[in-house]
């Protein structure tokens, strides 16, 4: 990600080091990336839930359900947020989170690519809970895991989730439940 100016006084921006920049006032400057969290629901049958993208970028595309951190959030009160607002879940609704993997991505905003890290977790739903579409999420679908297209993720950071989760179900890590 490339900066011009300074976000502490205005000034131009000098590159002084691949992820550092610096000012003529003396400031550094750190193009860190934002983070995000994605969570992949698994049915009994081993199915991974995928939600819809219902806005740009990327609309019509499958996702994980997520987003970014607000604030001072966790990664595991932003998963939980994110579920909330996007698929009307609660806590109460899934197991724990179980970690997969954290990757780099870049997401497009406003004509930018935006660094973010990204982690993501997977989890199963308890009782008769059901996913239901709200926010920026179109719809959910239902995939067997072992058949998801990799080109109709959205992204990188997706697939490589959804890659992590089927090696780990391939491998027996995972107890799978049938």
């Amino acid at each position: 990600m490339e900066m011009n100016f300074c976000r502490r006084c205005g000034k131009p921006l000098t590159k002084a080091a691949k992820h550092m920049y610096k000012c003529a006032d003396g400031h550094t400057i750190f193009p860190n990336s934002s983070p995000t969290v994605g969570v992949f629901f698994v049915t009994p049958d081993n199915h991974v839930l995928l939600s819809v993208r219902g806005i740009e970028p990327h609309k019509g595309m499958l996702d994980a359900v997520g987003g970014f951190l607000d604030g001072e959030e966790s990664l595991e009160d932003a998963a939980r947020r994110e579920i909330r607002e996007e698929v009307q879940l609660e806590p109460d609704q899934y197991e724990p989170f179980r970690y997969l993997t954290s990757c780099y991505e870049t997401y497009p905003y406003q004509g930018e690519s935006l660094p973010i890290a990204s982690a993501m977790y997977w989890t199963r739903l308890k009782g008769d809970a059901q996913l239901q579409p709200s926010d920026d999420v179109l719809e959910i679908k239902s995939v067997p895991l072992y058949e998801v297209d990799m080109a109709a993720l959205h992204a990188d950071d997706i697939r490589a989730g959804i890659r992590e989760l089927q090696r780990l179900f391939q491998s027996n890590e995972i107890k799978e439940k049938r």
